[in-house]
């Protein structure tokens, strides 16, 4: 357990120097939560606090929404207001040595560096879109903490966010994003079905409160993470043996094919005689069709499911299994992800939203994992004027999930952040062994 010794020497409110527009949050933005989700970076060189400060100051002249608040408007429907209230910036001195990086993970102990904010704390109080803490350690190191709400941004968009952030920092013209919610607005006021959706659905009272008895049995009971490795090299052959098989067919990232392993590994604790399910994140700024800018900024998920009898799991190889788990083309297609944006806005609108359940989440109780394939994102490209970062993190999920990341060295390999029970996750760090894939290098501590 980590014991952080830091004193705060910094503490200020940066603003954008001018107000947004007021906007509706989107059904989909809702469903997400109010939740303050931590995104913490490691920089051993450090980082210089002052042009860091600067460069914020300067990218949220182009993002004015960040620096406002979430009320409540006259029909009882939350929006952002307008405000230039500001992002909370703090900066801690820290004894001893930086303490996280590739070699030592934060997991739980990513609590130390920001301030928890719960779902009630958030509308119609002064809580900050965005917390920014900066720890810098004795030995030079220094983390870099951002703390967004999730029902502000999803990945794309504080990706996008901190890009342009970067941008400023190195004195490279900020690109900025599209604000405009009412482009998802637009699309659920489509006169849609919505009954028989499997992504997203309100079960009956009973059912809804035991899926989330057992989902909150086992996030207090069997939840726990760890940080394993699938190095460039394995995956390098596991791309040769794709384009051997079948020279002129694509071949399979190396994000899903780390999902396919990994749901080898753990398909023999899965309930038997079920099909495997794997849940997976469609970005709906790029399904065709759809209507939403390539840059909206906003929460714009939805969660399709790949599905594959169980026998074909334990059958098929890594790369045949990695070809086989392809989302359902329906769930893919405009047609029912508008569909899913409707149910999510009649659900804004009749204050449902809270009984809506994401089918892929809800089945990660039986033959089921989550995957955030994140292996082609950014977040080691984030140079703020010394260098990139040599760690990225977040807090541990609450559901079967393996959130999938390229290496600090984004030399191909694959990091595998896997929240699972504990025996799952002994067994694919054993799958792993028996392959003669060498361990992470936190495994080694």
């Amino acid at each position: 357990m980590l014991k952080l010794q830091s004193t705060l020497v910094q503490e200020t409110w940066v603003k954008a120097g001018r107000t947004g527009p007021r906007q509706t949050l989107t059904g989909v933005d809702i469903l997400h939560g109010h939740v303050g989700v931590p995104i913490i970076f490691a920089y051993p060189q450090g980082l210089d606090v002052a042009r860091v400060e600067a460069g914020l100051r300067e990218a949220l002249q182009h993002y004015p929404i960040i620096s406002s608040r979430f009320v409540k408007d006259e029909r009882g429907q939350v929006v952002t207001d307008g405000s230039d209230s500001g992002v909370q910036w703090r900066v801690f001195r820290c004894k001893g040595p930086m303490p996280v990086g590739e070699h030592r993970p934060p997991l739980g102990d990513i609590k130390h560096f920001y301030t928890k904010v719960m779902p009630w704390q958030v509308v119609g109080r002064d809580t900050p879109m965005l917390q920014i803490n900066v720890h810098q350690f004795e030995d030079g190191g220094a983390t870099l903490t951002v703390r967004l709400l999730h029902s502000q941004m999803d990945g794309s968009s504080v990706f996008g966010f901190m890009t342009d952030w970067s941008r400023a920092c190195l004195g490279q013209p900020i690109v900025g994003q599209t604000f405009d919610r009412d482009q998802m607005i637009r699309i659920g006021a489509q006169p849609l079905k919505t009954e028989g959706l499997q992504m997203l659905y309100k079960p009956p009272l009973l059912r809804f409160m035991g899926i989330m008895l057992r989902l909150g049995w086992r996030m207090l009971t069997d939840m726990h993470k760890q940080v394993l490795r699938i190095p460039a090299a394995t995956i390098a052959q596991w791309q040769a043996e794709a384009r051997a098989q079948q020279p002129d067919a694509p071949v399979p990232n190396s994000g899903r094919l780390a999902g396919a392993y990994v749901l080898k590994a753990l398909s023999p604790l899965m309930p038997a005689g079920e099909d495997r399910y794997m849940g997976m994140v469609l970005d709906m700024r790029f399904v065709k069709g759809l209507g939403l800018s390539k840059d909206y900024f906003g929460n714009a998920l939805c969660y399709p499911e790949a599905r594959v009898p169980e026998a074909d799991v334990g059958r098929l190889s890594v790369v045949e299994l990695a070809r086989a788990l392809k989302a359902d083309p329906e769930q893919v297609s405009a047609e029912y992800v508008s569909r899913v944006i409707a149910l999510a806005e009649q659900g804004r609108a009749k204050n449902e939203l809270p009984r809506l359940v994401l089918g892929a989440g809800v089945r990660t109780i039986g033959a089921s994992i989550f995957v955030n394939n994140c292996s082609q994102l950014p977040m080691y490209e984030f140079d703020f004027g010394t260098g990139c970062p040599r760690w990225y993190d977040t807090f541990p999920m609450t559901i079967r999930m393996m959130t999938l990341m390229p290496t600090p060295d984004k030399d191909g390999g694959v990091d595998i952040h896997l929240c699972a029970g504990r025996a799952e996750i002994q067994a694919v760090t054993d799958r792993l062994a028996a392959d003669g894939i060498p361990p992470h290098p936190c495994q080694l501590r």
